[in-house]
C-alpha cells in the first residue's frame, strides 16, 4: 500500500518529470558543449588569465574601473570557472548547459506550484528547455543570463514561500537571491515590481500599508548603493558612448520586436511574428479582462518588464530574452492546459495533447541543432584569419607583442585568443585599443595587416630602426589637431612590401572640417614614389567626429610599386589637407607661427 500511496505516486511523478526534462536539455544541447569561445568570451578569458587576484577584483568591483556594466557576480563566476577549466571552453559551455537545466527544473517547480497542476509544470519546462530563440545566451560562455535566471527564479520561489507561510528565512533567502541577481545584470531592477505583482495579484492576502512598506523596505535599501554605482558606470560605458544605448525612436520598434519573439519563440520572422503577437495579446486580454484572471498579470510582468531596460539598444538581440522566456513558456503551458481541460479525455485527445508538446520539443531541438552548427562555423571563421600566426609561430619567447592593423574582430577578443595559445608571455593589441603600440618596448614584436581580400601579412619590427621625424612629435597643426606621436614599423623595407606607419592623433577642440591624412614616400630628388591619402582610420574616423581629448590611432599601410628602385635615400612626408580646398594644414612652432606643412621622416631604405 505504501508504494501506491498518493504521496509516493506524486513523488514518482516529480522524479519522472525531472528526468524527462534533463534528457530534453542534454540531448538538445549536447553539441553545444563542443563549441569554442567566441566574441566577448575571449575578453573574459583574457581578463581572468592576465590579471592577478587583486587587480581582477578591482576590475569587477570598483565602479570607476568599469567600461561596460557593473556585474561583479559575473566576474566571480568566470574566476571560479577559470580555476576549474582554465582555457578549455568545454567546461564553460557545460556549465551553461547545466545552468539551463537548473532553470528548467526551477521553472517546472514554479509552474506546478503556482498553477497546482503537475502537467503545466512539465509542459512549461519542456518547451522552455528547447526554445530556440535565445540559445545564443547558452552558446556564449561570457553571457550571464543563465546564472541571472537561476537567481531570479529562486527569488520568486522563496518569495512565494514567504508570502504563503510567512517564514523569515524565506524572506531573507528571496532577498539574498535578488541582490545576487541585481549584481548579475541590470534587468534585475524589475524584480521588486514582479514580486509586488505576485504579492497583490496572485497571493492577494489582505494586508496594511504599514505591512507592505515593511515587506519591501529592504528591497528599496538594496538600491541605495546600486543607483550611484550605475550612474558612475554608465557615464563612461562603451555601450552608452559608442553603441548608442540611449532613448531614441528605436525603442518602440525594438520593444515590439522583443514582444513578438516572446509570443512565438520558435520562429522570429516578421511579419509572422507580429501576427503571433496580435493573437497572444488578444488571448491575454480575453483571460485577464473577460475571465478576470488577474494573476496572469504577474506572469506577463516576468515576460515584459525585463525587456524595458534592453529596448534602448540600437538593435534587437534575442539572447536577451532568456529570462523573460520562462514566463512565455508558462503562459504557453497554461493555454495548452486550458484547451486540454475542455476536450474529452479520450485516447485520441490525449495523444493529440502529447503530440503537440512533443512536436514543439522536437522542432525546438532541431532548430537548436542547426543554430549550434551555424555558431560553431561562425566561431571557426572568426579564428581562421589568425591561424597562420600560430602555425608560423608554434611558440614565442617571453615579452612578445603581436600588433594588428584593423583586425576583422575586436582587438580585445584577439588578446584572449592569443592568451589561450601562448599564455601571459605574449601580449596582443590592435589599432582599436586607442593606445600607443609601443612596438619597441618589447623584446620581440610583429605587426600584422590585411589586404583588400582579407589575407593577412606579417612584418617583424626592427628594434634598431634609426628613422627620425622632423619636427618631432608632439606637433600641433593650425587646425585644433595634435599629432601626439608616431611609430614607423620598419625604416628598411623590402621591394614589394608596404611601409607600415602608426600615427597618434588628438583633437584639442571640436573640429569643424574633415581633413585628409597624406603620407608620401619621396626620393632624394623630391619626386613622389608612392602615396597614401585618406581620412583617418581609412576613412572611418572623419576629424569632425573626434571628441576633444580622445586619441585616434591611425594605421597607415603604404603600398610600394614592385619595381621601385632600391635605395637608402627615401623619406616620408606626413601631414593633413582640407579635401574641399586641397589646402594643406600648416604646422605650428612653439611660438604659434607656421613652420611648414609636413613632417619629414628619414632615412627610409628600400632593399632587394
Amino acid at each position: 500500500m505504501a508504494l501506491l500511496s498518493e504521496e509516493n505516486f506524486a513523488r514518482w511523478k516529480n522524479w519522472l518529470a525531472l528526468g524527462v526534462i534533463a534528457v530534453a536539455v542534454l540531448v538538445a544541447f549536447a553539441a553545444a558543449t563542443q563549441l569554442s569561445f567566441f566574441g566577448d568570451d575571449w575578453i573574459f578569458l583574457d581578463i581572468v588569465g592576465r590579471l592577478n587576484l587583486h587587480d581582477y577584483l578591482v576590475k569587477y568591483f570598483d565602479p570607476g574601473a568599469q567600461t561596460a556594466w557593473y556585474r561583479p557576480v559575473q566576474g566571480i563566476q568566470y574566476l571560479i570557472g577559470y580555476h576549474l577549466f582554465g582555457s578549455d571552453p568545454f567546461g564553460y559551455h557545460l556549465e551553461n548547459v547545466l545552468l539551463h537545466l537548473a532553470n528548467c527544473w526551477l521553472l517546472f517547480g514554479l509552474a506546478a506550484r503556482v498553477t497546482k497542476q503537475w502537467r503545466v509544470g512539465v509542459i512549461a519546462a519542456l518547451v522552455y528547455a528547447t526554445f530556440p530563440l535565445a540559445v545564443e545566451a547558452l552558446f556564449r560562455a561570457g553571457v550571464i543570463d543563465p546564472l541571472l535566471t537561476v537567481f531570479s527564479l529562486l527569488t520568486i520561489w522563496f518569495w512565494l514561500r514567504y508570502l504563503e507561510g510567512g517564514a523569515h528565512r524565506d524572506y531573507w533567502l528571496a532577498f539574498a537571491n535578488f541582490v545576487l541577481a541585481l549584481y548579475c545584470k541590470e534587468i534585475s531592477i524589475m524584480l521588486p515590481i514582479i514580486l509586488f505583482l505576485i504579492d497583490r495579484l496572485y497571493i492577494a492576502k489582505p494586508t496594511t500599508r504599514r505591512e507592505l512598506v515593511r515587506r519591501y523596505f529592504w528591497f528599496a535599501v538594496a538600491f541605495i548603493p546600486y543607483i550611484p554605482i550605475e550612474y558612475i558606470v554608465t557615464r563612461r560605458s562603451v555601450f552608452v558612448s559608442y553603441e548608442g544605448y540611449s532613448p531614441s525612436t528605436r525603442i518602440l520598434p525594438n520593444f515590439i520586436g522583443y514582444l513578438s519573439g516572446l509570443a512565438f519563440p520558435w520562429v522570429f520572422a516578421p511579419p509572422f511574428s507580429y501576427l503571433c503577437l496580435v493573437v497572444a495579446l488578444a488571448l491575454l486580454a480575453y483571460f485577464i479582462f473577460w475571465k478576470k484572471r488577474f494573476a496572469l498579470v504577474a506572469i506577463v510582468a516576468v515576460a515584459v518588464l525585463p525587456v524595458l531596460p534592453i529596448a534602448p539598444f540600437p538593435q534587437v538581440s534575442p539572447r536577451f530574452l532568456y529570462f523573460p522566456l520562462t514566463a512565455a513558456a508558462m503562459l504557453f503551458a497554461l493555454l495548452l492546459d486550458w484547451i486540454w481541460r475542455r476536450l474529452p479525455h479520450t485516447l485520441p485527445t490525449r495523444a493529440l495533447a502529447f503530440g503537440t508538446v512533443a512536436l514543439a520539443v522536437l522542432i525546438g531541438s532541431a532548430s537548436i541543432a542547426q543554430s549550434t552548427a551555424a555558431y560553431a562555423d561562425l566561431s571557426r571563421v572568426s579564428r581562421v584569419s589568425f591561424r597562420n600566426v600560430w602555425q608560423a609561430h608554434p611558440t614565442l619567447p617571453a615579452d612578445t607583442l603581436l600588433y594588428f592593423f584593423y583586425p576583422p574582430v575586436p582587438g580585445t577578443n584577439l588578446s584572449g585568443m592569443f592568451f589561450s595559445r601562448y599564455g601571459t608571455s605574449v601580449e596582443s593589441s590592435s589599432t582599436d585599443s586607442d593606445v600607443p603600440a609601443n612596438l619597441r618596448a618589447h623584446a620581440l614584436a610583429y605587426v600584422y595587416y590585411f589586404d583588400d581580400h582579407g589575407d593577412q601579412f606579417e612584418q617583424r619590427v626592427d628594434p634598431q630602426a634609426v628613422a627620425r621625424a622632423n619636427p618631432a612629435p608632439p606637433v600641433d597643426f593650425a587646425a585644433p589637431i595634435r599629432l601626439e606621436g608616431l611609430e614607423l614599423v620598419n625604416a628598411q623595407v623590402k621591394q614589394g612590401q608596404p611601409i607600415l606607419l602608426l600615427l597618434y592623433w588628438q583633437a584639442l577642440k571640436p573640429i569643424a572640417n574633415d581633413y585628409t591624412v597624406f603620407v608620401h614616400l619621396v626620393d632624394q630628388h623630391g619626386v613622389e614614389a608612392a602615396g597614401y591619402e585618406k581620412e583617418p582610420r581609412r576613412g572611418s574616423a572623419p576629424t569632425s567626429t573626434w571628441a576633444p581629448g580622445a586619441r585616434i590611432v591611425d594605421a597607415i599601410v603604404l603600398p610600394l610599386p614592385n619595381d621601385l628602385l632600391a635605395a637608402d635615400s627615401y623619406r616620408l612626408e606626413v601631414g593633413m589637407f582640407d579635401a574641399a580646398t586641397q589646402q594643406r594644414v600648416p604646422i605650428l612652432g612653439a611660438d604659434g607661427k607656421a613652420m611648414g606643412d609636413r613632417i619629414v621622416i628619414e632615412p627610409v631604405s628600400i632593399v632587394k
